[in-house]
């Protein structure tokens, strides 16, 4: 069998199969990024305003403590002009005097729980979420035999007949191709990165730091919010403390001994992925224990860092939400032209055939 007519069914037959399970997957992103943007554009009637490293350290022990459920408490910046604290589920808005402006459950959003365990599992559990990962890394073998097949015949690229003409086949198939060509690189990252997230095993552990011994980072006071904010803050005097994030603890588990919490840094307001630096102290005693930038970690370390952002725009700005939404939104149109042009050509010429045929 040779190449092109190999990988041209390839493309036709298991594009044709995995349709479906894409479909659901991108039409729920669609969904998904549409609420994110909904909540990212909400400022909940606050203007930012720079908060000291004190103030900051006070509202952090104040949430800590009133909010013990809470793993995240995240400070106003030019883009969430307001303080938040978050949960598995949970967030809670507060203005700049710690007065609770706004409460939000996941499971009060109409449809949001469905919506979201259909788009990672199908309502299927772990044999959907499986399903959902090697359909999406198939998906991303047919986009990239898709550039390939594009390259071919790139001299009649028409810009024009990106949108179809009519409902002709062969309208919709050009259509397919030139707004196929239009995403075809962010759509191949979404699926990857879909896989990934399943499969964490894969990349996790470019994600481990082992702290330098050689290296010796200070100590501040223990069970003092204010002295170990202010000793991360004079490490990275050019940086910005935008969160304090507290390790979750398995429901049920008995409360540790100690806890790890992790200071975010973004080095500029401008950043692409935020919260990328991190500052890791023992609460209790005080102890700074890692100390990591982005710039610093290794190249596998910094392309498994982007494994979920890129995926799911976590930490990652309002531009990229709209971005890959609008590249789930192109995507399901060309899977409906696909799926229809493919029938039309194989399934439904068969039957014509066959009723065709003298009995």
């Amino acid at each position: 069998m040779k190449l092109v007519p190999s990988l041209k069914w390839f493309h036709n037959w298991i594009g044709f199969v995995i349709s479906i399970t894409m479909l659901i997957v991108l039409s729920t992103g669609v969904y998904l990024g549409a609420m994110d943007m909904l909540k990212r554009a909400d400022n909940k009637g606050q203007q930012y305003v720079a908060l000291s490293t004190e103030r900051k350290a006070e509202i952090t022990a104040a949430i800590f403590e009133q909010y013990p459920d809470m793993s995240s408490v995240r400070f106003p910046t030019e883009y969430t002009p307001y303080i938040h604290a978050s949960a598995r589920g949970k967030t809670i808005a507060f203005d700049h005097q710690l007065n609770e402006i706004d409460t939000r459950l996941v499971s009060e959003i109409p449809m949001y729980s469905t919506i979201f365990w259909l788009h990672r599992n199908f309502l299927m559990a772990d044999f959907g979420k499986y399903l959902n990962a090697w359909a999406s890394l198939l998906g991303a073998a047919v986009t990239l035999v898709g550039i390939y097949l594009w390259w071919r015949v790139r001299k009649g690229f028409r810009l024009k007949q990106s949108i179809p003409s009519n409902t002709k086949s062969s309208s919709l198939l050009k259509s397919h191709i030139q707004l196929g060509l239009f995403i075809s690189v962010p759509l191949f990252i979404l699926c990857l990165s879909g896989f990934l997230i399943t499969y964490k095993g894969l990349w996790t552990g470019a994600l481990q730091h082992t702290p330098d011994p050689q290296v010796q980072l200070p100590q501040s006071q223990p069970n003092n919010w204010h002295a170990q904010l202010a000793s991360a803050q004079a490490l990275w005097p050019d940086s910005e403390i935008v969160a304090v994030n507290k390790p979750r603890q398995r429901r049920g588990a008995k409360p540790a001994e100690t806890l790890d919490y992790s200071v975010r840094f973004d080095e500029h307001s401008g950043v692409w992925l935020r919260q990328a630096d991190s500052i890791t102290i023992r609460y209790e005693t005080g102890t700074m224990l890692s100390a990591l930038k982005h710039s610093d970690r290794p190249l596998s370390g910094k392309i498994a860092s982007f494994v979920r952002p890129l995926h799911d725009a976590l930490n990652m700005p309002f531009s990229y939400v709209l971005f890959i939404t609008s590249v789930s939104a192109v995507g399901c149109i060309i899977l409906l032209f696909t799926a229809l042009t493919f029938y039309r050509r194989t399934f439904a010429k068969t039957t014509v055939k066959a009723k065709s045929q003298p009995a």
